[in-house]
């Protein structure tokens, strides 16, 4: 007995074994349906979860992804599209079925495929099981997350404390109305025990988009509060990254789309799970066997929302986990490991480099030593060729005997020699082997090196000595000197130092013909002594002696213009700072004679050690009083080419008034007389009198234009002569009394008994007159009109008056009476060229005129000329 069962627990294990064997050594076809898109955030967690699951299991699986899209379909899109699934998984012939969430699953048992019944079904992730559909099936087994509103909300309490207003945010889904169901219980319990917290519920497809906003995402509304989402939408997903309140969900699908913590469980483990609880099926286990086990949750926070709403990882209880973490925070102490193992390898690598380097070293000085010692005398002798070779200068030595000793490179290019030769291929010639030194005619090389050996003493090259070349016979100006070498105390050879000035020459002989030329002297300012420094002779052009080549800035300040000196020490004072790297000043100085002068000084800086320090400000200066004075020249001229202008256009605009006025009244007075029969003789005679006055005022107009087109050419002529000044003014007297207007009578005043006589152009002098009285006329329609004239307080001139009763003239109308066409009353006759024209004759019998007037009472006319205008 014991033999037979012993016997069929042996069939029975081979055969589990040999199940074992042939499940290891297929590819099980596998197909897993998620609830949502390949963009959840836990996508990837999920289909690497049930990859290690399988393949912890022993079992070789090729598993197929269909995703349901949940949250953008309905309910009876995703049955069209979960039969569109199982069409394919036929075709697969697929061998079980993987589902993800509570949409995936009841969404296959509800759209109507018969694939479900047939093939072994394993979910997770469900958090709402129907515990009647599951248990019409056998062929299914999982595990489900059953939310805990409870949990949430104390935790709510505890991190959020201050926030006592609970917003929950639902929609018309199966999930959310369960979640609310759910929810509103466990917030009963809740409130009995928190009775100051509130409770408010916002369903997405009923309550406007704006309103749920407002309440969640404005500072000013949801800063006391907390949200808690039964069920995650693409909805919540926008509000929960802008909300300004912690949003707490039970479906780990919101983090990092704004969740500030999720209670759920872990996608990766929850995949792994169903995956090893598939193995098992596939195995041979009876799904009804396995059954429904329910699944630990916890709390999954994100990191970034922790950060936003500044709250301190100490206050997460034990067992949360933190999720969308930079790899630093997660991985801090690693990082710090890794960073001094790091440091910890390059300071070994250091010290050892160091401790190699110094063995290195204390080897290469004992073998440098070594050889120091052997080659001591050569590598002096060569050292001192190189450093000689070096020198820019040419450079030759002698010793006591006048015999070359060495010559460097510089010297041999200057002669025009080789000196690529390594050895020295003039030493123990004598001097004036190779080059020989004019001065005057005369060879003084030799003579030179003698004074030198002799005195000890240097001895400089002498300005306008000459350097001729042995082998060509070519010579240049050459500058420089001889000085002894010492050594022990006694003198032992020369060094004789030479450089070609040539170049150097010319640039200075141009550059002085330059100066020479354009007037353009160089200065500068030594910032030591705070003074100026200018070329010799230069400063006797502002009154100093010709040895004074420097001044100090007060005294340049002096001499500068008063009106330009502040200007110009303020951007002085920035070059001085450095501000300032180049400036061009113009300001007026001084000259000997005490009249200003404009010049224009350059100046450029040179920077001392530092940036913000001078060492020195060199510049040029010239006189630009010629530009000026151009400058001033034609601004005068284009001034009197405007005013040209405009008054061409005055008097073009003036005189085709005032011709056509006196033409018309004779034109049209004319043609009435060509038939006098329609007419009285007292008209007759009024219009021959209105033609002879608009004559006669044509006349006058064309005098005056006359008169200022010579004035304008400057040929109207001037015949001086003496003449008796009262005769004079009785005959104009004589010839305007008659011409007043009905009630102003002309009154003559003259001294009695004076008999002046004056030295003046009668004919000029009687036109400024009556030009005064028949302006005066316009003016006066009653009282007098008086003219005459009075001794001056000088007695060399005469004043001429004219002075009416008339309306008088306002003040601006006697700062513009003189001006050309300007009228102070634009209905009277004329042109307005009469007292402009009376000015210019007065002034050229060289006198002056000048007016004085009250509105109302009247105006006088002066004219001051002097008794001889000759």
């Amino acid at each position: 007995m014991n033999r037979r069962y012993y016997c069929l627990f042996v069939v029975l294990l081979f055969i589990i074994i040999f199940n074992r064997v042939i499940a290891a050594e297929n590819t099980y076809k596998i197909l897993f349906i998620q609830s949502y898109t390949s963009q959840t955030p836990w996508h990837a967690d999920l289909t690497s979860g049930l990859a290690k699951g399988f393949k912890d299991s022993g079992l070789k699986v090729e598993i197929t992804t269909e995703y349901l899209d949940a949250d953008f379909w309905t309910f009876n899109s995703e049955k069209v599209i979960m039969r569109r699934f199982c069409q394919r998984a036929r075709e697969r012939r697929t061998d079980l079925i993987i589902t993800s969430s509570d949409e995936a699953f009841y969404t296959l048992f509800s759209c109507g495929d018969s694939l479900p019944m047939q093939l072994p079904v394993v979910f997770f992730g469900i958090k709402y099981p129907d515990d009647r559909l599951i248990s019409n099936y056998p062929n299914v087994c999982g595990y489900t997350s059953n939310p805990d509103f409870a949990v949430m909300l104390r935790q709510a309490k505890k991190i959020f404390p201050q926030r006592k207003d609970v917003v929950c945010v639902i929609d018309n889904s199966f999930l959310s109305n369960k979640g609310r169901e759910d929810f509103k219980d466990e917030w009963e319990i809740f409130h009995q025990e928190n009775p100051d917290y509130k409770m408010k519920i916002y369903n997405t497809q009923q309550e406007t988009t704006n309103h749920i906003i407002a309440a969640i995402c404005y500072p000013r509304n949801s800063y006391n509060s907390v949200v808690i989402a039964p069920k995650w939408s693409p909805f919540l997903s926008f509000v929960g990254k802008n909300s300004k309140a912690p949003v707490f969900s039970c479906q780990n699908v919101g983090l990092t789309n704004g969740v500030f913590v999720a209670y759920d469980t872990d996608a990766f483990a929850s995949a792994h799970l169903a995956a090893q609880r598939a193995s098992q099926v596939l195995q041979g286990t009876s799904p009804s066997a396995l059954g429904i086990s329910k699944l630990d949750q916890e709390f999954i926070y994100d990191y970034r929302q922790l950060e936003y709403f500044h709250v301190n990882q100490s206050r997460i209880p034990a067992g949360g986990i933190i999720v969308n973490q930079p790899y630093w925070e997660k991985y801090k102490f690693l990082f710090i490991l890794f960073y001094s193992s790091i440091l910890v390898l390059l300071i070994g690598s250091v010290v050892w480099l160091v401790r190699v380097n110094r063995r290195e070293s204390k080897r290469r000085i004992h073998a440098q030593t070594r050889l120091l010692v052997q080659n001591k005398m050569v590598e002096q002798r060569n050292e001192f060729d190189n450093i000689f070779h070096s020198i820019r200068d040419g450079v030759i030595t002698y010793d006591i005997n006048l015999n070359i000793h060495f010559t460097n490179r510089s010297l041999l290019k200057m002669l025009h020699l080789p000196y690529d030769t390594p050895a020295r291929p003039y030493e123990g010639m004598p001097a004036g082997s190779i080059f020989k030194i004019f001065y005057n005619g005369e060879e003084i090389l030799r003579d030179m090196l003698n004074e030198v050996a002799t005195t000890g003493n240097r001895v400089v090259i002498p300005k306008g000595a000459f350097m001729k070349e042995v082998h060509s016979e070519n010579y240049f100006p050459v500058s420089g000197e001889i000085v002894p070498i010492h050594s022990k105390g006694q003198i032992t050879g020369m060094a004789l130092s030479a450089r070609n000035v040539s170049d150097e020459e010319m640039q200075k002989r141009f550059f002085d013909m330059a100066l020479e030329e354009s007037f353009i002297y160089p200065w500068q300012f030594d910032v030591a002594i705070n003074s100026f420094i200018f070329p010799q002779g230069f400063l006797v052009h502002f009154g100093y002696d010709e040895s004074i080549t420097t001044i100090s800035r007060d005294e340049m300040d002096q001499m500068i213009h008063p009106d330009d000196l502040v200007e110009m020490s303020r951007i002085f004072d920035k070059a001085l700072t450095g501000d300032e790297s180049c400036a061009r000043l113009n300001f007026r100085q001084r000259n000997a004679t005490g009249e200003y002068e404009w010049w224009e000084y350059r100046s450029s800086v040179i920077t001392g050690l530092t940036s913000d320090s001078l060492y020195n400000i060199l510049g040029v200066c010239q006189s630009i009083q010629r530009y000026k004075t151009a400058e001033q020249e034609m601004r005068e001229a284009r001034d009197k080419a405007l005013q040209a202008d405009k008054l061409k256009s005055a008097f073009l605009a003036n005189m085709s008034h005032e011709i056509r006025t006196p033409l018309n009244a004779i034109v049209g007075f004319s043609d009435l007389l060509s038939d006098t029969s329609a007419f009285t003789v007292e008209e007759v005679a009024q219009f021959i009198a209105t033609i002879n006055k608009n004559c006669g005022l044509l006349l006058a107009l064309i005098n005056d234009i006359l008169d200022l087109s010579r004035i304008e050419s400057g040929t109207m002529e001037f015949q001086f002569a003496s003449h008796n000044l009262s005769l004079l003014l009785k005959t104009v007297h004589d010839s305007q009394r008659l011409n007043m207007p009905q009630g102003v009578e002309l009154v003559l005043c003259v001294p009695e008994g004076d008999k002046k006589y004056l030295v003046t152009d009668n004919v000029r002098l009687q036109q400024v007159i009556n030009n005064l009285i028949n302006n005066a006329a316009k003016f006066t329609t009653s009282g007098f009109i008086t003219f005459g004239y009075e001794d001056d307080k000088d007695p060399n001139y005469t004043l001429l008056f004219v002075e009416d009763t008339g309306v008088g003239i306002t003040q601006e109308g006697i700062e513009h009476i003189f001006e050309r066409f300007y009228k102070v009353d634009n209905f009277t006759q004329g042109a307005g060229l009469g007292l402009s024209i009376c000015q210019t004759i007065v002034e050229r019998l060289r006198g002056t005129i000048s007016v004085s007037s009250e509105v109302g009472k009247g105006t006088r006319f002066t004219v001051r000329v002097p008794n001889s205008c000759e």
